[in-house]
């Protein structure tokens, strides 16, 4: 398997809906990362995304990697939108193949933590404010504060 599986499985839960935001996806990731058991892990023979305390937290250079290839290969659709402060806001969402990507890697009916805890993440933060996303992680890991500009 490949962490691939971690933001795919994130884009696949509560029916496909779209993450909104960079940040978001990151913070969204790397919560996932934390949280899932090191037996899944190692099941599914998963890499960590070595996030580093970065301006807004935990960040992955290497999961900007992985999504533009992601995008590349037609798995995942990444809308740009140019906004008023002239930041850009980047959506997020899987495409066909995409949701086929995830469903042969993790059967709906294999009792897998993946699933459950992409599910449960994104029922928790895909709505929420970012500020109170990123307060969160800050709360429950306080070393990745340290470089905040939050």
């Amino acid at each position: 398997m490949h962490r691939k599986l971690l933001p795919m499985a994130l884009l696949h839960a509560c029916g496909g809906d779209q993450i909104e935001g960079r940040t978001r996806l990151q913070k969204l990731v790397f919560l996932m990362e934390q949280e899932l058991d090191e037996e899944a892990k190692t099941a599914l023979n998963l890499p960590d995304y070595n996030f580093i305390p970065y301006d807004y937290g935990p960040f992955s250079k290497a999961l900007y990697d992985d999504l533009d290839s992601l995008e590349e290969d037609g798995l995942i659709r990444v809308e740009e939108e140019d906004m008023a402060d002239g930041k850009v806001k980047y959506t997020y969402q899987l495409t066909d193949d995409g949701k086929s990507w995830v469903d042969q890697r993790l059967p709906q009916d294999a009792p897998n933590s993946v699933r459950e805890r992409a599910e449960a993440l994104k029922s928790e933060f895909n709505g929420v404010l970012l500020s109170d996303l990123i307060d969160t992680v800050y709360a429950e890991y306080p070393k990745y504060a340290e470089n905040s500009v939050w």
